[in-house]
């Protein structure tokens, strides 16, 4: 396994390997000051302070604000997607398993904490002006949605439910996104194992004849 690129061994490595440290260090600097100051107070001057890098360090490795946004918000969503496909891969093939697998993801403590959802919700607040961050953020949240749907049919299908599909599905994905929005402005303390069963209390309701894994 490779040595990971750190500041003290950073001049030793190739010109590869530390142009993706310094990006990987931008993108972070950038989501520290969207979480802070909202995405329009967020200035290449504040990301190279935050990161500790030279204004023109940032320009070079990403050219504007906006190039650096975009990828801010890629990154963020490539996370998102591989998180709960990885757990899904995990589970096997049974849609139960997939089923519990994908809620539990979705409340992983590296997508799911404070300072990543108010990056999000910065950038859901602009996709309106911006329909790119709309397509970036619609393309992952749909193989999302999708892959939901199918699952909850295809237990339907074998098990029968006190809900359609569609309607189990979207009941699902509805509490999430609300127990997200609550771990960014409900009360301090809100744990994310509460949110984990609270999910799946909603899970046995539409499923009661299941013993989920």
């Amino acid at each position: 396994m490779a040595t990971p690129v750190t500041e003290k061994n950073f001049a030793g490595r190739n010109r590869k390997s530390q142009s993706e440290f310094r990006k990987r260090q931008l993108i972070d600097a950038t989501m520290d000051c969207i979480d802070k100051l909202g995405i329009s107070q967020t200035t290449l001057a504040r990301i190279a302070e935050r990161a500790g890098l030279s204004q023109g360090n940032v320009v070079f490795h990403f050219q504007s604000k906006e190039a650096l946004l975009d990828q801010t918000l890629r990154y963020l969503s490539d996370e998102y997607l591989s998180n709960w496909q990885s757990a899904l891969a995990a589970a096997g093939s049974n849609p139960l398993a997939q089923l519990c697998a994908l809620i539990e993801a979705s409340f992983a403590p590296q997508i799911c904490n404070r300072r990543k959802i108010s990056v999000w919700f910065a950038f859901w607040g602009e996709s309106r002006s911006r329909p790119r961050y709309m397509r970036v953020c619609g393309a992952h949240d749909k193989a999302f949605s999708d892959k939901l749907l199918a699952l909850c049919e295809a237990i339907e299908a074998q098990h029968g439910a006190r809900l359609q599909a569609a309607t189990a599905a979207l009941s699902i994905e509805g509490m999430i996104d609300g127990l997200w929005q609550n771990f960014l402005i409900g009360p301090p303390g809100f744990k994310r194992d509460r949110a984990i069963r609270a999910v799946f209390e909603l899970f046995d309701t539409i499923y009661p004849n299941l013993r989920r894994c």
